[in-house]
């Protein structure tokens, strides 16, 4: 058995949506496997399988694999142009950027947000970012398949090009003095997301149209990456 899990994907609702996606080479189950959904849908896609000891999976698969992986193809990027049309088809178009997210529970948890809220697609950076991968796919419950993600060698250039294409830049920055609740998203949002640690970059505050912050009330000053995704989709969608 291959020892290369960088394309290897676990756990019921992420394969599912793999094989829905058609985006699965091959399938490992444990021996005695039995939901009759997953076991339908691989039959129905004649996907090959291999029958595993629960044992095999846990080394190749740690954590709640459910008994069941899949090796998928490798992950697909798309073009900044190709999503810029597809949110012209949206009531309300919106992009999220991501300014080195390093985390890929976050990345996953990331594109799980924008698929609940529409989003068009994700803009990341090839350097000093997360790309896609099978922690992403995991953590994202399937929505990886959904959202497309392009990777761009500079944001900057990306925010010029999103800009003659009519969006306009909001970032999410702790140092903001506009609330998020008070900005009115009546045009088409490019939300920028930044580092885990640091935040947005200089040069990606300095090119936005407006930055925003999420308040707090708390003792501790500041959210997850995902979290703070979440809210502000739902002001940016509401």
């Amino acid at each position: 058995m291959s020892k290369n899990t960088d394309n290897l994907i676990f756990g019921r609702n992420p394969v599912k949506e793999a094989i829905k996606s058609n985006s699965v080479v091959s399938i490992l189950l444990v021996d005695g496997f039995k939901d009759a959904d997953v076991l339908k849908l691989i039959n129905d896609s004649s996907l090959p399988v291999k029958r595993v000891h629960q044992s095999e999976l846990n080394q190749l698969c740690p954590g709640v694999n459910q008994g069941i992986a899949a090796y998928i193809k490798a992950y697909e990027y798309h073009s900044l142009e190709e999503i810029i049309h597809k949110s012209k088809k949206a009531e309300r178009p919106i992009i999220v950027m991501l300014d080195g997210i390093n985390d890929p529970h976050n990345f996953g948890a990331i594109l799980r947000c924008c698929d609940i809220f529409g989003v068009s697609g994700v803009v990341i950076s090839k350097h000093n970012q997360v790309p896609l991968n099978a922690t992403v796919a995991k953590t994202s419950a399937g929505a990886i398949n959904y959202v497309p993600v392009v990777a761009v060698s500079n944001l900057n250039n990306a925010i010029r090009m999103l800009k003659d294409a009519g969006f306009w830049i909001v970032s999410s920055s702790g140092n903001a003095e506009t609330n998020y609740q008070d900005l009115k998203y009546d045009f088409p949002v490019v939300l920028v997301i930044g580092n885990e640690g640091d935040g947005v970059s200089q040069l990606v505050i300095k090119n936005s149209d407006y930055l925003v912050k999420i308040p707090m009330y708390g003792k501790v000053n500041s959210l997850n990456a995902s979290v703070a995704t979440g809210i502000l989709l739902s002001r940016i969608k509401g």
